[in-house]
């Protein structure tokens, strides 16, 4: 288990760090409200609303996560010409997140989840977005922005939702440019092709969506360790940090095999966005000089402070380092 004196000395360098992030970018909208009664035209619940609230979804969440971790974060995404891209920039800027690469286009909605919460209970969600691929101005547009923001960063956080920017073809591209130019790649994938991220430093699947690409259900260890070897050779090599939810992260890689590292018991209120809190921490742990390990149990600790809150949350480094076993 890494010590306190150690995290802290990783913890300590995440400011010197620029993170560049590139990603599906959504906005969270909640609708809060109560009920008291059926509507007499539809067998539905009436939610007399009593507040609103938006939050940064998405790739916004993730650079969301770095910044909180003090980080310097740039974010590349696409949005539309709407309200929706308004908030989202409004709640970049209320983070200190750099918008300057972030992609337009006209007649595209902005990507936004609304969800109608009554008494704590989600009653229905509706989306508006839009999942064709980006044409050809638009790649030409990220590609460049891609090769003119090398000096800048030290790192990057691919994040797919399968919304239309990061095509295979897109993905392929960005690969090379960042071979190129010598920055260490993250992803967090959420649909095949993986093969496409060849070249990175680490793929971050959970579980479920590791099960799905390799076809084999993890039963047991040997179960296991199948998919390990399946992941590894599908991305050459990647580090794979397979999140499990309550059993932690279990690593593979080339050369170290298989590892498994257990996360601290905690009540959990929400693990929404755990997974975006653990690859940011994780990326800045790696990028700060900290072994597979050591960065897998500091992605677990940040974890561990965001599954303990409703809604999508953050970790500070204070709050971090408190779950390792300091003092806040």
């Amino acid at each position: 288990m890494i010590g306190y004196e150690r995290a802290s000395e990783l913890v300590g360098r995440f400011p010197g760090h620029r993170m560049l992030v590139i990603g599906d970018l959504i906005l969270d909208r909640y609708v809060w409200g109560n009920t008291d009664r059926i509507s007499p035209e539809a067998p539905v619940p009436i939610v007399r609303v009593e507040r609103e609230s938006i939050m940064l979804g998405g790739a916004g969440n993730v650079a969301r996560n770095l910044a909180s971790l003090g980080a310097q974060v740039d974010v590349l995404g696409l949005v539309g010409e709407d309200e929706t891209a308004i908030d989202l920039e409004t709640l970049f800027d209320r983070w200190g997140i750099d918008t300057r690469m972030l992609l337009r286009e006209r007649g595209r909605p902005t990507t936004v989840k609304t969800r109608v919460i009554s008494r704590g209970q989600q009653i229905v969600r509706y989306d508006r977005e839009s999942e064709d691929p980006i044409g050809d101005d638009l790649v030409k547009r990220l590609l460049d922005a891609l090769r003119s923001s090398g000096s800048r960063v030290q790192g990057v956080i691919l994040q797919n939702y399968g919304k239309g920017l990061l095509t295979p073809g897109v993905v392929s591209e960005a690969m090379s440019i960042f071979e190129e130019q010598d920055i260490r790649v993250f992803v967090d994938p959420k649909e095949p092709p993986w093969e496409i991220y060849r070249g990175a430093e680490l793929v971050k699947p959970n579980l479920r969506e590791a099960e799905y690409l390799t076809r084999i259900r993890a039963r047991d260890e040997e179960d296991l360790e199948r998919i390990g070897r399946e992941l590894i050779e599908l991305c050459g090599g990647a580090t794979f940090a397979v999140t499990r939810g309550g059993e932690g992260i279990t690593l593979f890689s080339s050369e170290d095999g298989m590892c498994h590292v257990p996360t601290q018991r905690r009540e959990v209120a929400d693990a929404t966005g755990a997974g975006d809190t653990t690859i940011a921490a994780v990326a800045l742990a790696r990028l700060s000089g900290g072994s597979w390990r050591e960065s897998a149990e500091i992605a677990n600790a940040a974890a561990g402070v965001v599954v303990q809150v409703h809604g999508t949350s953050t970790s500070t480094p204070e709050e971090l380092l408190h779950g390792i076993g300091g003092t806040a």
